[in-house]
């Protein structure tokens, strides 16, 4: 989409925050904002194809709805995740029907209408919303300025050969994914755990026997992933460390199907399936920064922790943490030199109550626990964890939003 169609509202020279992300993450912030201080946004275009991360559990309706988006999102029809069926830690298979869930269905997302309909909510409030487009270079401006940061930013995504935009601000928010763009600049430290990469691909299932359901089933190597979409096609995804030998021989998407056949779940979708789009691989190791904020700037969904898909909580998280960051911008914006500070520590507490529940789902699949994937992943869990526990942090605005825990499903 040309820039100018995105753009709407003027982009002024000077701003209170600028949101660096056109993600979901960053969309809440702007929208959350929106009529409140000078912002705008400034994001990368939706890349090409389809996006791996489509599944948002049912809790994500009150976020949404906070968002003020409930309506748009269940007009878009995404396709309710009506049950799981999981393999892990026994050859028992364990169904769960979402009947039984106090929260209800969740959905497998149509990911380009759902980040469509976010970055809109933003635009349609008089954000500015500059996409595509990408940040060539942030710099801090000496104390006791008022305007903290010198923007510059290419107004068409890549295009170095012409003189970028330049505008001033007071606070950034970095809404940029595993990138961290701005918080690399802001002299945050990236941290990695782990080698663990996600070979998916997208594939038109030989029936829908299992429409609406959530596949989750442990190999000797890793584990794998199965959802349906709306549109009717499937993703089938594998997690191994990149480093073993399967992931080493793995090449294409007919690789990935032949390993899919043998499964006991994820075969059904396979087998006789027709290859949608060629294989692709993600990063999919944890992530977070040493500092997930600043004085002047604060990092968002992926941007601040990025967490092992078995959470099921990476689109939650930027959800939510997006929505929460608007209320700590708002403070400081105010006043309240504390808000950006205690950022870094809420997203601690994420973290810690992440890994708590990290270690206990990966222990309690033994069956291979000699194979280097499980060995480097077998922990004893904290006493009194149990499957059911799910983890809800404060907040900073005093909102209880479970944005950690670890399910299998």
């Amino acid at each position: 989409m040309p820039s100018h169609a995105m753009a709407a509202a003027p982009l002024p020279n000077e701003l209170d925050v600028l949101v660096v992300g056109a993600g979901p993450a960053g969309a809440a912030v702007a929208a959350q904002l929106a009529g409140h201080c000078r912002v705008a946004l400034v994001g990368r275009a939706v890349q090409a194809g389809r996006a791996i991360g489509e599944t948002l559990p049912a809790a994500a309706r009150v976020i949404l709805s906070d968002l003020g988006v409930w309506d748009a999102f269940a007009a878009q029809g995404h396709r309710p995740a009506w049950s799981r069926r999981s393999l892990w830690g026994s050859s028992e298979i364990i169904f769960q029907d979402a009947l039984f869930d106090p929260h209800g269905a969740g959905w497998h997302l149509d990911r380009k209408r759902f980040d469509a309909m976010l970055l809109e909510a933003a635009r349609s409030r008089g954000v500015p919303c500059l996409v595509p487009a990408t940040l060539r270079s942030l710099q801090r401006q000496p104390p006791g300025a008022p305007m903290r940061w010198r923007c510059l930013i290419d107004r068409v995504q890549g295009d170095t050969a012409h003189d970028p935009l330049e505008l001033s601000c007071r606070i950034v928010v970095d809404a940029t994914g595993r990138a961290a763009r701005v918080a690399r600049q802001a002299g945050a430290q990236v941290h990695r755990d782990g080698r663990l990469a996600c070979f998916h691909a997208w594939v038109e299932p030989p029936s829908h026997e299992h429409a609406g359901t959530t596949m989750i089933e442990s190999d000797a190597e890793g584990w794998w992933y199965s959802a349906d979409l709306p549109d009717g096609s499937c993703v089938i995804a594998w997690q191994t460390d990149i480093d073993l030998p399967e992931a080493r021989r793995l090449r294409s998407t007919a690789d990935l199907l032949e390993m899919a056949h043998h499964t006991a779940l994820v075969g059904a979708r396979s087998r006789g399936s027709r290859v949608l789009e060629p294989l692709r691989v993600a990063a999919a190791r944890e992530q977070w920064l040493d500092a997930a904020s600043g004085p002047d700037w604060l990092a968002v969904g992926d941007a601040g922790l990025s967490f092992d898909p078995l959470a099921s909580q990476g689109l939650l998280n930027s959800l939510v943490t997006g929505s929460e960051a608007a209320t700590a911008v708002r403070r400081s914006l105010a006043g309240d030199t504390d808000a950006l500070p205690s950022w870094s520590a809420w997203i601690g507490t994420i973290r810690a109550a992440y890994r708590t529940h990290h270690q206990h789902y990966y222990a309690l699949e033994q069956r291979w626990a000699a194979e280097p994937f499980w060995t480097r992943r077998q922990q004893v869990p904290e006493a009194g964890i149990g499957a059911d526990v799910t983890a809800a942090p404060t907040s900073p605005s005093a909102r209880s939003h479970s944005s950690a825990g670890t399910r299998p499903a």
